[in-house]
C-alpha cells in the first residue's frame, strides 16, 4: 500500500515551509561546547501530551539540576494534568502547559505567546528537533543559547548535537544534550524519577492503608502487594482474558499476596471480585501509592513509566512495541516481551523476579 495522498500533500507542504525558513533564517547552528558561567535560567521545551514523554524528560532534568545547582528552571509540555510529575525538583519553578485549543482560538494564542516571550532565558533547550510545535515554541521564547538536536530542517537552535546513533531508549536519549557542556551522558543517572520526597512517601503509605481498609483488608506489614494496570493505547493493550489467566497463577504462586487492581477513566471495572482496587486521578499522588507496593505489573503505557519513576519494582509486559527503547529502567525492573509467552510462564518469571527482591 502506498503512502496517503493526504500525508503525501502534508509532507510536500513541511518540506516548502521549512525550505522558506531556511531562506530567511539561513543561519546554521554551531556544534560548540556552551560557555556555562552564566547560565542562571533556563527553560526545557517538551510540548507533548502523553504522560510517559513528559517523563522521559526526568533524567535530562535531573542532569540539569546537578549541572547547574545555582540555576532555576521552567519547562514547557503539553497538557497540564501531568504537571505535577516535574515539581519534585528542586530548581523547577514554573511548568507551562500549551492546550491544544489555543492554536484554534487567535487571540488566547496571541497572548500565550506574549506570555512566553516575557522572560529572558540564559538557556533554551528544545528536546524534541521534529516537532513543529517545539521548534516553534523555541523560535518565539527570548534566550543567550539554545540547544538541541541537529537536523537537516530549519533550526532555531543556536547550539546543536549530533542525533545518537542506535538503539537508545527515548528517556536517555535528552542526555547526549550535555555533551553541549561538555559532559558525557553516562555522568548521570541513567533512570526516570519523579523525586518523590519522603513526606510524599509516607502520606502515599497511610493512603494505601486507608484505601485497602475501606474494602475491608485488614493491614499485615508481611504481606506482599502486588499492583497491576490492564489499559494500554491501541495494539499495546493486553486482553482481560490474558489478565485473567495470568492473575490466576499467579494467585496460585504466591497465595499470600494481595493485588490492587488500579482503574482509570477507560478500566472502570475491577478484573475479578475478589481483587483490591485503586483509582486516582492526581498522578504524583499515583506515584507516592504505587511507591509502598511490592510490585507493579502492566503493559507499555504511561502508568509503567510513572511506576518505575515512583521507585516500585516494575515488571512490564511488551506486546508491540520494543523495550530497547520503552522498556523500564530501575534496577529492580523487568521489561518481559510477550511473543508466544503464556500467561503462566509470565507468571512464573515474575514470581521468581519477586521471590529475588
Amino acid at each position: 500500500m502506498g503512502v496517503p495522498f493526504h500525508s503525501q500533500i502534508r509532507k510536500k507542504i513541511k518540506n516548502a515551509f521549512n525550505a522558506l525558513l531556511l531562506f530567511l533564517f539561513p543561519t546554521r547552528p554551531k556544534h560548540e561546547i556552551i560557555p556555562c558561567e552564566n547560565i542562571r535560567r533556563i527553560l526545557v521545551i517538551r510540548i507533548n501530551y502523553r504522560i510517559g514523554n513528559i517523563l522521559f524528560t526526568t533524567p535530562l532534568l535531573r542532569a540539569l539540576e546537578q549541572r547547574f545547582p545555582e540555576a532555576s528552571m521552567d519547562i514547557l509540555i503539553g497538557a497540564r494534568y501531568p504537571s505535577s510529575l516535574l515539581k519534585g525538583f528542586s530548581t523547577v519553578q514554573n511548568v507551562f502547559d500549551f492546550p491544544r485549543r489555543l492554536l484554534k482560538n487567535p487571540i488566547h494564542l496571541f497572548r500565550y505567546i506574549k506570555q512566553l516571550r516575557t522572560p529572558y532565558y540564559d538557556l533554551v533547550i528544545n528536546l524534541n528537533a521534529g516537532s513543529a510545535s517545539d521548534r516553534g515554541a523555541t523560535f518565539l521564547a527570548r534566550g543567550t543559547y539554545k540547544l538541541g538536536f541537529d537536523t537537516l530542517d530549519w533550526s532555531p537552535s543556536t547550539h546543536v548535537i549530533d542525533n545518537p546513533h542506535g538503539m537508545i531508549h527515548e528517556a536517555l536519549k535528552p542526555l547526549y544534550l550535555m555533551e553541549a557542556f561538555g559532559n558525557s551522558p553516562s555522568d548521570f543517572p541513567q533512570k526516570m524519577d519523579i523525586s518523590l520526597s519522603e513526606n510524599e512517601r509516607v502520606a502515599g503509605s497511610d493512603e494505601l492503608k486507608k484505601r485497602l481498609s475501606d474494602q475491608g483488608y485488614t493491614w499485615n506489614n508481611e504481606t506482599k502487594i502486588i499492583g497491576m494496570f490492564r489499559d494500554a493505547r491501541f495494539e499495546k493493550k493486553i486482553s482481560n482474558e490474558w489478565w485473567n489467566e495470568w492473575y490466576i497463577q499467579m494467585k496460585q504462586l504466591n497465595p499470600d499476596a494481595i493485588f490492587i487492581d488500579i482503574l482509570s477513566p477507560d478500566v472502570t471495572e475491577k478484573l475479578s471480585d475478589e481483587l483490591y482496587f485503586l483509582l486516582e486521578s492526581n498522578l504524583r499522588s499515583l506515584g507516592a501509592i504505587l511507591s509502598q507496593m511490592n510490585v507493579f505489573v502492566c503493559g507499555d503505557t504511561g502508568p509503567m513509566h510513572l511506576a518505575s519513576a515512583s521507585g516500585v519494582p516494575t515488571i512490564a509486559l511488551f506486546k508491540a512495541t520494543t523495550p530497547a527503547l520503552y522498556g523500564t529502567l530501575g534496577k529492580n525492573d523487568l521489561s518481559l516481551t510477550l511473543d508466544d509467552s503464556t500467561p503462566e510462564k509470565i507468571a512464573e518469571q515474575i514470581s521468581h523476579h519477586l521471590s529475588a527482591l
